[in-house]
């Protein structure tokens, strides 16, 4: 059941959200920022759900308006993702919306339309919803979600209420791992502690796969590529799904800002990676202050190309073949 208790942190987010609806100032278009799973589309879902209620308390979890968003068949909701073989939102997902949203609300006094991973709209699809923005239809709310928010439109930015994210602490990981999901409280604590403040990336550590992918991001740091080495590498990567080579890109970045730490003296206690200290002091030895900024733009570079159609096993050579000439 969603409602404000079910976000975890962001008190400062939840208490500007409310006063904005007390005083009745919300705008019509917001834009949630963060990195990901961090829980910008819980409170996307749960601002929706207030908006929508006809109760006295919002959200009261009893009325018809929250009895259907929680069955997930709201007709004056509208939710949007990306979709297909390209995970991109396109024109005619936004068209849908906009035929659906010129009515009437049928249960509420408005509708509320959030479109997560606002980021992947094609250029026609962000064109389109500039249209809307500028010139909304009725009593709607807009509720736009993404983890990067400089792949859209500067216009589509400006027409938005900006609230950023900031990453959960640790104790609120460990909170969260401890009472959803029963994990024990030393493991609670390295997750944590892995997690970079993401709830969605300490989920995916209770997968032993990710923890093998961690150590295999370690293991390439330690290696020196050779030709035949680049090609095997990127014959394995081709045959892995995008959100376990993008997991590995992260596990990357993690260590190269444990390194990056390192090199400024930093306290070991801020390392993601400190149960592994032994193999960063190793690892520091073959990476100067300039080969760890270029790595780390690298692997940027290598987030972004994952989201386009580009062929995978071209972009891991081609990321193989330029982390080679780092040193």
């Amino acid at each position: 059941m969603n409602d404000w208790s079910s976000i975890q942190g962001h008190e400062q987010i939840k208490n500007d959200l409310r006063q904005l609806l007390a005083e009745k100032r919300l705008p019509h278009a917001l834009l949630f920022t963060g990195i990901e799973g961090i829980g910008k589309n819980l409170t996307a879902k749960v601002l929706a759900k207030v908006l929508l209620c006809s109760g006295e308390e919002k959200p009261c979890n009893i009325c018809p308006s929250c009895r259907a968003f929680d069955a997930k068949n709201h007709p004056d909701f509208y939710y949007l993702e990306p979709e297909g073989k390209a995970n991109n939102i396109k024109i005619e997902q936004i068209r849908q919306m906009q035929s659906q949203i010129a009515l009437s609300p049928y249960l509420a006094d408005k509708r509320v339309v959030i479109i997560n991973d606002a980021e992947t709209m094609n250029e026609a699809a962000e064109n389109s919803l500039l249209k809307t923005l500028e010139e909304p239809t009725g009593d709607v709310v807009f509720i736009l979600v993404t983890a990067n928010k400089d792949l859209l439109l500067p216009t589509i930015l400006s027409r938005c209420m900006k609230l950023y994210f900031a990453p959960l602490s640790e104790d609120e990981i460990k909170i969260i791992l401890k009472s959803k999901y029963a994990v024990n409280e030393d493991k609670a604590t390295v997750i944590a502690k892995l997690s970079g403040g993401s709830m969605k990336r300490a989920i995916s550590f209770l997968d032993d796969d990710n923890f093998n992918l961690c150590q295999n991001a370690m293991d390439f740091l330690s290696k020196d590529l050779n030709a035949k080495d680049i090609w095997q590498i990127s014959d394995e990567f081709s045959a892995m799904d995008k959100a376990k080579i993008k997991q590995w890109a992260d596990f990357l970045q993690m260590i190269i800002r444990d390194l990056l730490l390192l090199q400024a003296g930093a306290d070991d206690n801020l390392l993601y990676n400190r149960d592994k200290k032994d193999v960063l002091d190793k690892l520091i030895v073959n990476f100067s202050l300039n080969r760890l900024f270029n790595c780390q733009n690298l692997i940027e570079n290598l987030v972004k190309r994952l989201s386009s159609n580009a062929d995978l096993k071209l972009m891991m050579q081609d990321f193989m073949l330029s982390w080679r000439e780092q040193k």
